[in-house]
């Protein structure tokens, strides 16, 4: 069944009364959502750099993303090397003129690499520099690693920030006091966890490099360490099951609204090629399929289907536009700008999606009095 959003904390609350927040926050910013369409856009500017600021003024918090980053940081050089290795196979490609000559087995590997030099790419390659190889590859590398990799990697650190500022500002975290099966602390579940995973990496880098077994093999074996953290200790495999049991059910949504944003920059690519007008209206249309995938953590918390997500993001079309628009462009900064944005927007979500008016997604007979009508998206 789909959660009845409360007008303030967003999380189920079917009656007059929300049991979570009681309609208070310690945050005096999130404590009137009824805003006109221009202070609206305004919060959608400023949310980013909010949620910096949040992070950066929240106790406990930071260290949070301290395995993230080691962990981006190590996917990184593993990239490097590989892609490094991978152009200098293309460079005595072209100085043997045998790719036969250079030991390649049969698979995709070989194919590449004859493509490549079929198509004169490896032989472009070659006439590059040390130092522009080394800016090509560490580009590349550090494209993947630090939106990609740490993106993904950083999922489950920022679902607990925000549990520690929703505790900040309603006086405990909803979501844990909706479903969370145990009482386990939160620093053996990071710590379990931590451990786990980095046992995972070693296990996924030693197979890859010196075992031929195939990946539906190799990913089961990197599971290991978190069955066996889960048979030492019971309530972190209780925790565990149930992560992976609410991230399964909500995972099909997030993919759903990850292909919806795909349909949306398809079916708008067009407005790029009208002149003046049409790259800033695409930018919006970006701006708006970015923030429907930062928001993922939030909505997921509070249990949101697809149509309560759309219907709030529609609802408040103006201010997330905005907010997307500027996670996008920090983004672009090299290296720093995924660093960044990915924890200040999804924090910076968070906020947004409290102080934004959520009384259009509760039935008519539960909204309060005066509430405002929907805003032009």
């Amino acid at each position: 069944m789909d959660a009845i959003p409360c007008r303030l904390c967003g999380y189920d609350a079917p009656g007059l009364e929300c049991p979570h927040c009681e309609h208070r926050s310690s945050s005096p910013s999130l404590n009137d959502q009824r805003v006109g369409f221009l202070q609206a856009l305004v919060d959608g500017l400023r949310a980013v750099p909010n949620g910096l600021f949040l992070l950066a003024t929240t106790p406990g918090t930071k260290r949070f993303l301290i395995p993230p980053v080691i962990l981006t940081g190590i996917a990184f050089f593993v990239l490097f090397g590989w892609l490094w290795g991978f152009i200098d196979l293309l460079v005595e490609a072209v100085e043997v003129e045998d790719v036969a000559s250079i030991g390649l087995e049969d698979g995709w590997l070989k194919v590449a690499v004859v493509w490549l030099v079929e198509k004169g790419v490896a032989a472009f390659v070659a006439k590059w520099t040390g130092v522009l190889l080394w800016l090509f590859v560490s580009s590349i590398a550090a494209l993947y690693a630090f939106s990609i990799v740490y993106e993904a990697l950083a999922g489950p650190f920022l679902d607990e920030i925000q549990g520690r500022i929703e505790t900040l500002w309603f006086g405990a975290n909803p979501r844990d006091a909706i479903e969370r099966p145990t009482d386990i602390p939160v620093r053996r579940c990071v710590l379990f966890s931590a451990v786990a995973g980095g046992a995972a990496a070693v296990i996924l880098l030693g197979l890859w490099i010196a075992s031929p077994l195939s990946w539906w093999l190799i990913l089961p074996l990197s599971l290991l360490p978190f069955f066996a953290a889960a048979a030492l200790d019971r309530e972190y495999g209780r925790w565990l099951g149930w992560v992976v049991r609410v991230e399964g059910h909500l995972l099909w949504v997030s993919i759903k609204a990850s292909l919806i944003v795909l349909v949306l920059l398809v079916m708008f690519i067009w407005l790029k090629f009208v002149p003046v007008v049409g790259l800033p209206l695409f930018m919006a249309v970006a701006g708006f399929g970015t923030a429907i995938t930062l928001l993922d953590i939030p909505f997921s918390r509070r249990g949101w289907s697809l149509t309560r997500r759309m219907q709030f993001m529609v609802h408040n079309g103006g201010a997330l536009t905005a907010y997307g628009v500027v996670a996008s462009l920090v983004f672009l900064v090299p290296v720093i700008g995924p660093i960044v944005m990915v924890p200040a927007a999804s924090i910076g979500g968070l906020w947004l999606v409290v102080r934004l008016d959520k009384d259009s997604l509760r039935p008519p007979e539960l909204r309060r009095p005066g509430g405002r009508e929907p805003s032009a998206a």
